[in-house]
């Protein structure tokens, strides 16, 4: 029987192991986020309780691409066009058909998802890879950005869609009514812990073992009769997902959508965010959003022109001094602690 042996380090915190003990550090993490996001309504002002839910959401856009760049090594730049993409599907049935409801997230989530089946097919079936990969898709965000301005009658142009609905989802007999203040603050919370457990899953899954196996060598991967192509399209596009599903509620719960959401410029942000807390590690995409959004939102406040100069310098000092992560440097920390004190190094490779 031949093995794959997929050599990835890992977050302890959120590790999904086979054994019983990573299963209960996962839940006990997943329970304390939990608990963390429902405390926050009772403790933030009206004004950041908004801020917070956009960082959420912000925050499942990273966990979008942590799946396409942390585990199957394909750094995108489309996940601010799918995000866009995603928001504008849901504002435009909203204003312009007055479709809401279920039917509503569903279009978010399938125009993206479409689009990156189709462009993914191509790219992937036509071997492009890694560099070329990534100015592909950055050039995929340029002509999305240029079509939503130029698409006046249905996009707005440069002003974009105002009053967008808020979301509400029925029931049965009853409904949940998400465009109140702390409604749409839980229905980030809720996209948010949607896209984790997608990940989650991912991560536990022979199909996560697929994808890591390709990202460390997708020839041998191939050698061993997996479609390398058909998995990495298959990631692909359940990253479009969550990113549409993201883009989609953002647009619920800012009541606008926007050019700005689906620009160059938004893209490099969610790199970012990734890089920073760490790509190999789900809690480092949560980390590195949270970071990088309060950081970039008080910095801008007295340097309204010059903020995206210290945020870089702020970026390329992580970067520099821990090439892992933050979240990926706090393991190795802990790690070397637990091998000082004569435990043995925690195992955090998939069997």
């Amino acid at each position: 029987m031949t093995v794959i042996d997929v050599n990835v380090e890992q977050d302890s915190t959120v590790e999904v192991s086979k054994g019983k003990n990573g299963l209960v550090r996962t839940g006990g993490a997943v329970a304390a986020l939990v608990g963390v996001l429902a405390i926050l309504p009772s403790v933030l002002s009206p004004f950041n309780l908004i801020f917070a839910a956009q960082i959420l959401i912000y925050a499942t856009v990273a966990l979008s691409l942590q799946l396409l760049w942390g585990r199957a090594g394909q750094l995108s730049f489309g996940q601010a066009a799918f995000f866009g993409i995603g928001a504008y599907s849901y504002a435009i049935v909203g204003t312009r058909y007055d479709i809401g409801g279920w039917l509503s997230v569903g279009i978010a989530v399938a125009v993206p998802v479409l689009m990156a089946f189709v462009l993914g097919y191509f790219l992937f079936f036509g071997k492009v890879r890694d560099a070329y990969f990534s100015i592909v898709t950055l050039a995929f965000v340029l002509i999305a950005n240029q079509v939503v301005i130029s698409w006046r009658s249905v996009t707005g142009g440069d002003t974009g869609l105002t009053r967008v609905p808020g979301l509400v989802l029925p029931f049965g007999a009853f409904s949940i009514d998400f465009s109140t203040r702390n409604g749409r603050y839980y229905l980030a919370a809720t996209v948010l812990l949607v896209g984790l457990l997608v990940l989650l899953w991912v991560r536990s899954s022979s199909f996560g073992l697929v994808l890591e196996a390709i990202r460390d060598d997708e020839n041998r991967a191939a050698f061993l009769g997996y479609n390398t192509s058909w998995y990495l399209t298959a990631a692909f596009t359940l990253s479009a997902a969550i990113a549409g599903l993201a883009g989609g509620m953002f647009a619920s719960v800012s009541t606008l959508a926007a050019p700005d959401m689906l620009d160059q410029f938004l893209s490099i942000q969610i790199l970012t965010w990734v890089a920073i807390g760490g790509r190999n590690y789900l809690a480092g995409a949560l980390v590195g959003t949270v970071i990088m959004r309060i950081l970039s939102d008080q910095i801008s406040s007295f340097l309204t022109d010059s903020w995206p100069l210290v945020v870089g310098l702020f970026f390329i000092i992580v970067v520099l001094a821990f090439p892992q992560g933050i979240v990926g440097e706090l393991t190795r920390i802990k790690n070397r602690n637990v091998a000082r004190l004569g435990g043995r190094r925690a195992n955090v490779s998939p069997k």
